[in-house]
């Protein structure tokens, strides 16, 4: 049995101290069937083969010179700091490669400062990459209540823009991702006339939307059991000149994104690494990885 002090001293390991991708295996997870374990197996070697930076799938993304950024907060407990933030960000413009900081929030420091810098060393690095700066910048903002999201259009949003010059301003289109909601969405079968869970893909942008807001509710999985929660999605700041139509579909693109699921998710990708990348660091790490493996996908 793997406990959590052995698993953290592996990752504080192969993370920090000799930095390597690494993978963790239990062995109640491969004692199983033969017909069993071969479907696992197949998982843990894509689980693997990402690591060490591999593109299992893409979509079709038409524009180019394009960016997208996830940001999601794990919040601690302990008095040192308030929260974590995993900061994730696109290298490439089939949004296949990603690269990856965290963001220490101290007591007493805002959030906004250190999501500052992480943007700005995502930027560079995109450069770095493709020789190139990006154009148009996304950014999924995740972990983000109806309280807080005044501090999201008014703070933050003008904290990251500060970090562009004279010479360099890309359009900036800001997301809020909420999947902690109370509304439900439900469909007609038009052949039986019972109510049903909406297909994958279904988009409310009017009537149950906020009057006050840019909003729009996706559902973007499948249920087969119980009933389907959308995610709500608010645009606290646009300057893209997108159509609605076209900034919702790339939402929705990027549900399909995540490797470590063959489906769609909740939310957009970047949102679920930065999830897993502020989780891992903030439950076993406790500091940042190392600088060697920002650019991989380690957390996964």
């Amino acid at each position: 049995m793997l406990s959590e002090v052995r698993y953290q001293r592996i990752k504080r390991l192969c993370c920090i101290e000799s930095p390597v991708p690494s993978q963790c295996i239990q062995f109640k997870t491969i004692n199983k069937p033969d017909e069993k374990l071969r479907s696992i197996a197949q998982k843990i070697v894509l689980q693997m083969n990402v690591k060490l930076g591999g593109e299992i799938w893409r979509t079709n993304i038409p524009m180019k010179r394009v960016m997208i950024c996830g940001i999601d907060v794990y919040h601690k407990t302990e008095k040192r700091y308030n929260s974590i933030a995993g900061f994730v960000s696109s290298l490439n413009e089939d949004q296949t490669r990603w690269y990856s900081r965290v963001c220490f929030q101290m007591i007493g420091q805002e959030l906004a400062d250190t999501l500052k810098l992480a943007f700005a060393q995502a930027i560079k690095k995109y450069r770095e990459v493709n020789n190139f700066l990006p154009d148009k910048i996304f950014i999924f903002r995740d972990g983000v209540s109806d309280g807080q999201i005044p501090v999201v259009s008014e703070h933050e949003v003008e904290q990251l823009r500060s970090v562009f010059t004279d010479d360099y301003k890309p359009q900036l289109s800001v997301i809020i991702v909420q999947k902690r909601i109370s509304t439900r969405i439900f469909a007609e079968d038009p052949r039986s006339g019972r109510i049903v869970n909406p297909s994958p893909g279904t988009l409310i942008d009017y009537n149950i939307t906020s009057r006050q807001l840019y909003d729009f509710f996706l559902v973007s999985q499948h249920v087969g059991q119980g009933t389907v929660t959308p995610s709500h999605y608010i645009v606290a700041y646009d300057d893209t000149l997108m159509k609605p139509d076209h900034l919702q579909r790339l939402a929705y693109k990027m549900t399909h994104m995540y490797y470590n699921w063959s489906g769609t998710i909740r939310v957009p990708a970047p949102c679920q690494y930065a999830h897993k990348l502020a989780f891992l660091t903030g439950q076993y790490l406790q500091e940042e990885a190392s600088e060697s493996l920002c650019n991989r996908l380690f957390y996964l």
